[in-house]
Protein backbone atom coordinates (compact mmCIF):
# COMPACT_ATOMS: atom_id res chain seq x y z
CA UNK A 1 0.00 0.00 0.00
CA UNK A 2 2.81 2.41 0.93
CA UNK A 3 4.72 1.84 -2.79
CA UNK A 4 1.65 2.06 -4.33
CA UNK A 5 1.32 5.63 -2.92
CA UNK A 6 4.61 6.65 -5.04
CA UNK A 7 3.81 7.95 -8.68
CA UNK A 8 5.20 6.54 -11.62
CA UNK A 9 7.06 2.95 -10.63
CA UNK A 10 8.17 1.14 -7.68
CA UNK A 11 10.27 -1.74 -6.54
CA UNK A 12 10.36 -3.78 -3.68
CA UNK A 13 13.12 -6.04 -2.99
CA UNK A 14 12.09 -8.40 -0.59
CA UNK A 15 15.19 -10.93 0.66
CA UNK A 16 13.09 -14.37 2.19
CA UNK A 17 14.97 -17.07 3.69
CA UNK A 18 13.24 -20.00 4.15
CA UNK A 19 12.71 -21.30 8.19
CA UNK A 20 13.27 -17.60 9.43
CA UNK A 21 9.23 -17.17 10.82
CA UNK A 22 10.16 -16.06 13.78
CA UNK A 23 6.45 -14.10 15.08
CA UNK A 24 3.54 -15.78 15.83
CA UNK A 25 1.94 -13.77 12.58
CA UNK A 26 4.85 -15.21 9.98
CA UNK A 27 3.45 -18.82 9.75
CA UNK A 28 1.75 -18.92 7.44
CA UNK A 29 4.66 -18.23 4.99
CA UNK A 30 5.10 -17.19 1.48
CA UNK A 31 1.59 -17.43 1.11
CA UNK A 32 1.40 -14.46 2.92
CA UNK A 33 3.15 -12.66 0.53
CA UNK A 34 1.09 -13.70 -2.43
CA UNK A 35 -2.25 -12.49 -0.37
CA UNK A 36 -0.39 -9.14 0.15
CA UNK A 37 -0.02 -8.34 -3.73
CA UNK A 38 -3.60 -9.99 -4.32
CA UNK A 39 -4.60 -7.70 -1.87
CA UNK A 40 -3.51 -4.38 -3.05
CA UNK A 41 -5.17 -1.73 -4.65
CA UNK A 42 -4.35 -2.77 -8.32
CA UNK A 43 -2.67 -6.31 -8.21
CA UNK A 44 -2.81 -6.09 -11.73
CA UNK A 45 -0.06 -3.33 -11.63
CA UNK A 46 2.71 -5.69 -10.27
CA UNK A 47 4.64 -8.13 -11.73
CA UNK A 48 6.46 -10.73 -9.06
CA UNK A 49 9.90 -12.16 -9.72
CA UNK A 50 11.50 -15.03 -7.75
CA UNK A 51 13.40 -18.20 -7.92
CA UNK A 52 11.86 -20.85 -9.85
CA UNK A 53 11.55 -23.25 -6.40
CA UNK A 54 8.88 -20.49 -4.96
CA UNK A 55 6.73 -20.59 -7.86
CA UNK A 56 4.14 -23.64 -5.93
CA UNK A 57 3.21 -20.78 -3.83
CA UNK A 58 1.48 -18.59 -6.77
CA UNK A 59 -0.72 -21.78 -8.32
CA UNK A 60 -3.62 -20.07 -9.29
CA UNK A 61 -2.76 -16.61 -8.67
CA UNK A 62 -4.28 -14.42 -11.03
CA UNK A 63 -0.98 -12.33 -10.87
CA UNK A 64 1.78 -11.34 -13.68
CA UNK A 65 5.39 -13.23 -11.94
CA UNK A 66 8.76 -13.73 -13.53
CA UNK A 67 11.07 -16.51 -12.68
CA UNK A 68 14.25 -16.05 -12.69
CA UNK A 69 16.80 -18.87 -10.98
CA UNK A 70 19.71 -15.86 -10.75
CA UNK A 71 17.21 -14.84 -7.65
CA UNK A 72 18.27 -18.03 -5.71
CA UNK A 73 21.11 -16.69 -3.50
CA UNK A 74 22.84 -19.98 -2.77
CA UNK A 75 26.58 -19.60 -2.74
CA UNK A 76 27.16 -19.30 1.24
CA UNK A 77 29.61 -16.13 1.71
CA UNK A 78 29.27 -15.68 5.47
CA UNK A 79 30.95 -18.35 7.45
CA UNK A 80 33.99 -18.63 6.21
CA UNK A 81 34.05 -21.83 4.15
CA UNK A 82 31.82 -23.85 6.87
CA UNK A 83 28.88 -24.58 4.39
CA UNK A 84 27.37 -26.85 6.24
CA UNK A 85 26.30 -25.02 8.79
CA UNK A 86 22.69 -24.54 8.05
CA UNK A 87 22.58 -28.11 7.06
CA UNK A 88 24.20 -29.40 10.88
CA UNK A 89 21.46 -26.87 12.21
CA UNK A 90 18.56 -28.58 10.18
CA UNK A 91 19.76 -31.98 11.16
CA UNK A 92 20.15 -31.10 14.89
CA UNK A 93 16.43 -29.08 15.21
CA UNK A 94 14.79 -32.25 13.62
CA UNK A 95 16.54 -35.22 14.78
CA UNK A 96 13.84 -37.85 15.85
CA UNK A 97 16.26 -40.79 15.42
CA UNK A 98 19.96 -42.38 16.56
CA UNK A 99 20.49 -41.77 12.48
CA UNK A 100 19.42 -38.50 12.41
CA UNK A 101 21.87 -37.39 15.51
CA UNK A 102 24.83 -39.85 13.25
CA UNK A 103 24.12 -37.79 10.21
CA UNK A 104 24.06 -34.14 12.74
CA UNK A 105 27.73 -35.49 14.13
CA UNK A 106 28.97 -36.58 10.82
CA UNK A 107 28.17 -32.87 9.49
CA UNK A 108 29.39 -31.18 12.99
CA UNK A 109 32.93 -33.15 12.26
CA UNK A 110 32.52 -31.24 8.56
CA UNK A 111 32.35 -27.71 10.47
CA UNK A 112 35.02 -28.88 12.94
CA UNK A 113 37.42 -29.54 9.85
CA UNK A 114 36.13 -26.46 8.23
CA UNK A 115 37.56 -24.72 11.27
CA UNK A 116 34.27 -24.30 12.70
CA UNK A 117 33.17 -23.95 16.44
CA UNK A 118 30.47 -25.41 17.75
CA UNK A 119 30.82 -25.74 21.32
CA UNK A 120 28.83 -26.82 24.61
CA UNK A 121 29.33 -25.43 28.02
CA UNK A 122 27.09 -25.79 31.44
CA UNK A 123 29.41 -22.79 32.81
CA UNK A 124 28.08 -18.85 30.84
CA UNK A 125 31.32 -17.52 32.12
CA UNK A 126 33.43 -19.73 30.69
CA UNK A 127 31.60 -18.58 27.64
CA UNK A 128 32.58 -15.48 28.28
CA UNK A 129 36.15 -15.94 29.06
CA UNK A 130 36.64 -18.80 25.59
CA UNK A 131 34.93 -15.66 23.17
CA UNK A 132 37.42 -12.37 25.09
CA UNK A 133 40.47 -14.48 25.10
CA UNK A 134 40.10 -15.93 21.51
CA UNK A 135 39.22 -12.49 20.09
CA UNK A 136 42.00 -10.79 22.19
CA UNK A 137 43.93 -8.25 19.85
CA UNK A 138 41.34 -7.99 17.61
CA UNK A 139 39.35 -4.68 18.11
CA UNK A 140 37.01 -5.20 14.97
CA UNK A 141 35.51 -8.17 16.11
CA UNK A 142 32.21 -8.40 17.37
CA UNK A 143 31.37 -11.56 20.02
CA UNK A 144 27.92 -11.17 22.29
CA UNK A 145 25.06 -12.94 24.44
CA UNK A 146 22.41 -14.49 22.60
CA UNK A 147 18.75 -15.70 23.96
CA UNK A 148 15.46 -17.16 22.74
CA UNK A 149 12.59 -14.14 23.46
CA UNK A 150 10.46 -17.14 25.22
CA UNK A 151 13.08 -18.69 27.42
CA UNK A 152 11.42 -17.16 30.21
CA UNK A 153 13.46 -18.88 32.91
CA UNK A 154 17.44 -17.68 31.40
CA UNK A 155 17.26 -14.88 33.79
CA UNK A 156 18.04 -17.16 37.02
CA UNK A 157 21.61 -18.02 34.96
CA UNK A 158 22.34 -14.04 34.64
CA UNK A 159 20.63 -13.91 31.10
CA UNK A 160 17.95 -11.14 31.39
CA UNK A 161 16.14 -11.91 27.79
CA UNK A 162 13.27 -10.09 29.39
CA UNK A 163 11.09 -7.51 26.66
CA UNK A 164 12.04 -4.63 28.95
CA UNK A 165 16.37 -5.50 29.25
CA UNK A 166 16.27 -6.73 25.16
CA UNK A 167 14.68 -3.37 23.50
CA UNK A 168 18.19 -1.82 23.20
CA UNK A 169 19.80 0.20 20.41
CA UNK A 170 20.51 -2.64 17.98
CA UNK A 171 23.51 -0.12 16.21
CA UNK A 172 25.92 -0.22 19.31
CA UNK A 173 25.55 -2.73 20.19
CA UNK A 174 26.89 -4.21 16.93
CA UNK A 175 28.87 -1.45 16.46
CA UNK A 176 30.19 0.50 19.34
CA UNK A 177 33.99 -0.46 20.70
CA UNK A 178 34.28 -3.13 22.34
CA UNK A 179 35.25 -1.34 25.41
CA UNK A 180 31.59 0.59 24.75
CA UNK A 181 29.32 -0.13 27.68
CA UNK A 182 26.64 -0.56 24.87
CA UNK A 183 28.73 -3.37 23.07
CA UNK A 184 27.63 -6.66 22.35
CA UNK A 185 31.40 -7.70 23.71
CA UNK A 186 30.80 -6.15 27.20
CA UNK A 187 28.10 -8.99 27.66
CA UNK A 188 26.01 -6.79 29.63
CA UNK A 189 22.56 -6.63 27.16
CA UNK A 190 21.48 -9.67 25.15
CA UNK A 191 20.14 -10.04 22.15
CA UNK A 192 17.26 -11.99 20.95
CA UNK A 193 15.69 -13.76 17.54
CA UNK A 194 14.36 -10.23 16.76
CA UNK A 195 17.36 -8.04 16.57
CA UNK A 196 19.76 -10.49 15.69
CA UNK A 197 17.65 -11.87 12.21
CA UNK A 198 19.63 -10.94 9.27
CA UNK A 199 22.62 -9.72 11.31
CA UNK A 200 25.63 -11.41 12.45
CA UNK A 201 28.51 -11.73 15.36
CA UNK A 202 31.82 -13.54 14.59
CA UNK A 203 31.41 -15.27 17.51
CA UNK A 204 27.79 -15.63 19.33
CA UNK A 205 27.57 -17.39 22.82
CA UNK A 206 23.75 -18.63 22.94
CA UNK A 207 21.91 -18.98 26.29
CA UNK A 208 19.37 -22.26 25.66
CA UNK A 209 16.19 -22.04 26.92
CA UNK A 210 13.58 -24.25 28.75
CA UNK A 211 11.27 -23.07 25.45
CA UNK A 212 13.09 -25.94 23.62
CA UNK A 213 14.22 -29.20 25.45
CA UNK A 214 14.37 -32.76 24.73
CA UNK A 215 10.93 -35.05 26.49
CA UNK A 216 10.63 -38.97 25.36
CA UNK A 217 13.25 -38.44 22.48
CA UNK A 218 11.78 -35.69 20.90
CA UNK A 219 12.32 -31.68 20.79
CA UNK A 220 9.46 -30.19 22.97
CA UNK A 221 8.28 -26.65 23.13
CA UNK A 222 5.62 -27.30 25.96
CA UNK A 223 7.12 -24.98 28.50
CA UNK A 224 7.21 -22.33 25.84
CA UNK A 225 3.91 -20.83 26.34
CA UNK A 226 1.15 -20.26 23.39
CA UNK A 227 -0.23 -17.74 21.85
CA UNK A 228 -3.96 -18.27 20.82
CA UNK A 229 -2.86 -17.82 17.57
CA UNK A 230 -0.31 -19.77 16.47
CA UNK A 231 -0.47 -23.24 15.35
CA UNK A 232 2.88 -24.92 15.95
CA UNK A 233 4.63 -23.95 18.52
CA UNK A 234 7.65 -26.49 17.84
CA UNK A 235 7.54 -25.21 14.66
CA UNK A 236 7.75 -21.81 15.54
CA UNK A 237 10.88 -22.62 18.39
CA UNK A 238 12.69 -24.42 15.72
CA UNK A 239 12.45 -21.28 13.32
CA UNK A 240 14.00 -19.41 16.52
CA UNK A 241 16.96 -21.79 17.39
CA UNK A 242 17.25 -22.32 13.95
CA UNK A 243 18.22 -18.26 13.82
CA UNK A 244 19.98 -17.87 16.77
CA UNK A 245 21.89 -20.85 16.04
CA UNK A 246 23.42 -19.21 12.38
CA UNK A 247 24.35 -15.75 13.73
CA UNK A 248 28.01 -16.80 14.36
CA UNK A 249 30.21 -16.33 11.30
CA UNK A 250 33.16 -18.45 12.90
CA UNK A 251 31.52 -20.31 15.44
CA UNK A 252 29.04 -20.90 18.23
CA UNK A 253 29.50 -21.20 22.22
CA UNK A 254 26.22 -23.01 23.89
CA UNK A 255 25.48 -22.16 27.61
CA UNK A 256 23.43 -24.89 28.84
CA UNK A 257 22.26 -24.62 32.20
CA UNK A 258 22.79 -27.64 35.09
CA UNK A 259 19.75 -28.70 36.04
CA UNK A 260 17.69 -31.98 35.66
CA UNK A 261 15.23 -30.74 32.85
CA UNK A 262 18.14 -29.68 30.66
CA UNK A 263 20.29 -32.52 31.44
CA UNK A 264 18.87 -34.58 27.97
CA UNK A 265 19.06 -31.45 25.64
CA UNK A 266 22.74 -31.12 26.42
CA UNK A 267 23.30 -34.63 25.94
CA UNK A 268 21.41 -34.22 22.04
CA UNK A 269 23.58 -31.49 21.71
CA UNK A 270 27.14 -33.16 22.29
CA UNK A 271 25.52 -36.17 20.71
CA UNK A 272 24.69 -34.26 17.35
CA UNK A 273 28.22 -32.82 16.91
CA UNK A 274 28.95 -30.12 19.67
CA UNK A 275 31.66 -30.67 21.41
CA UNK A 276 32.86 -29.66 25.21
CA UNK A 277 34.13 -26.33 25.64
CA UNK A 278 36.20 -27.35 28.37
CA UNK A 279 37.39 -30.61 26.90
CA UNK A 280 38.12 -29.45 23.22
CA UNK A 281 41.17 -28.13 24.63
CA UNK A 282 40.39 -24.86 23.03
Amino acid sequence: EFAERIPGWCVIVGPIGTGQEVHAGEQAGLVQRRRAVERCGDPSAWTVHAPADIEPHFVGADLSTQWEPSLNLDTELRFHGARSLHDWVEALLHAETHADLDRAARLGEQLWAAGYRMLVTRALDAAKRYARERFDGAPLARYGLLASSKAKDLPRWGVDNSFRATVQRVGPWYNAPPDDSRSCCQFRDVATEFSTQGLELDLAVLAWGSDLLVEDGRWSARRSGRANFVTDTLGLRRNVYRVLLTRGREGTVLFVPEGGEYEEACRRLGRAGARGLERSGL
